[in-house]
């Protein structure tokens, strides 16, 4: 079996590759066009970087007939990649409070916060709500409102054409796009093989699915974004860092409503303890990322508040590893 470890780290690594060259091409793309950094950051670059969350997603759930992977993949990326723009926001704290991210930011991760405490009250509910005569769950019903919500109240964002002539591309427009549309595409081939190599893991160490898909699919489906992440703050673009990892975790939302729908055997939330323990905890962690982007938009003097935002950051990550070692502990 050390044979499928060997594929996985090296599909893992092709993840990792397309990642920095997405990131840096929409970085140039934020400098060098007049879109909206909520455009680029909460939307493009969360789609793109969730193509891998996505076919992995529904192969679980359509191929390998395996919900629990795709539950488990999605809200384990979402909390892995919580718990690194955390890492990153404390170990970079006086950058970000220098920082000043879009309030369109706090609005996505305080909708995200409210489908995920609505998934926790689902898990501790004996009976699921079936749409009659689709097979869907109402809560994907319940997800899609509350997205469509939130692009409502994120419409109409403009920002003004800045162009660094210093790290200006020596590329095109239309090039760069072309790059970013093969670099997706790579993406999503890798996303595919992911799915397969992690059930095969999951049944040969007999590892609970929801874990295992948290793990495996979590965290090499979570790399596009924490590579993006970091090549943005080495950029001291930290706005679109944020926006890249809020924006994802949002998406991620739609991603399980199609899982949902094509799953035909039943629904793709779980109800068991390994899906309470892992929404109680992405909960928490949303609500504390919530509070560290609220604290930046609207405190004022931010520099003075570093030790805030340090220590929400840390609760953050703390909140990761206590989910790790609780799932290990009682799966």
């Amino acid at each position: 079996m050390w044979w499928l470890i060997i594929i996985y780290i090296v599909v893992t690594a092709l993840v990792i590759f397309c990642a920095v060259a997405l990131s840096s091409i929409l970085d140039q793309l934020d400098k060098r066009t007049r879109i909206s950094s909520v455009f680029l950051g909460g939307l493009v670059l969360a789609v793109v970087t969730s193509l891998p969350d996505l076919f992995t997603a529904l192969s679980s759930a359509c191929f390998i007939k395996e919900p629990e992977l795709a539950f488990g993949g999605i809200l384990g990326g979402d909390i892995i990649n919580l718990a690194i723009l955390a890492f990153f926001i404390a170990a970079c704290t006086k950058t970000f409070s220098e920082s000043t991210i879009n309030k369109r930011f706090l609005i996505t991760t305080i909708v995200s916060l409210i489908i995920s405490i609505v998934l926790l009250l689902n898990a501790f509910l004996p009976d699921s709500f079936m749409i009659p005569g689709i097979n869907v769950n109402a809560i994907s019903l319940v997800i899609v409102v509350l997205y469509t919500v939130m692009l409502f109240l994120n419409k109409g964002d403009h920002k003004e054409n800045t162009v660094d002539t210093l790290v200006v591309s020596k590329y095109s427009v239309k090039q760069l796009v072309w790059f970013f549309v093969l670099c997706a595409i790579a993406l999503i081939i890798c996303a595919v093989g992911l799915t397969y190599i992690t059930n095969v893991l999951a049944d040969y160490y007999m590892i609970d699915k929801n874990l295992a898909g948290a793990l495996f699919l979590g965290l090499s489906t979570a790399l596009p974004e924490i590579v993006t992440t970091i090549v943005f703050i080495k950029k001291k673009n930290f706005n679109l860092a944020v926006g890249s990892i809020v924006g994802s975790v949002a998406f991620n939302w739609l991603i399980l409503v199609l899982s949902d729908i094509f799953y035909f055997e039943g629904t793709i939330f779980m109800k068991d303890q390994s899906a309470q323990i892992l929404t109680g905890f992405l909960t928490c962690a949303l609500a504390l990322t919530a509070i560290v982007i609220a604290f930046n938009c609207f405190l004022k003097k931010k520099n003075a508040w570093r030790w805030l935002y340090f220590s929400l950051a840390v609760a953050i990550v703390a909140v990761t590893l206590a989910y790790l070692v609780t799932a290990f502990y009682v799966l």
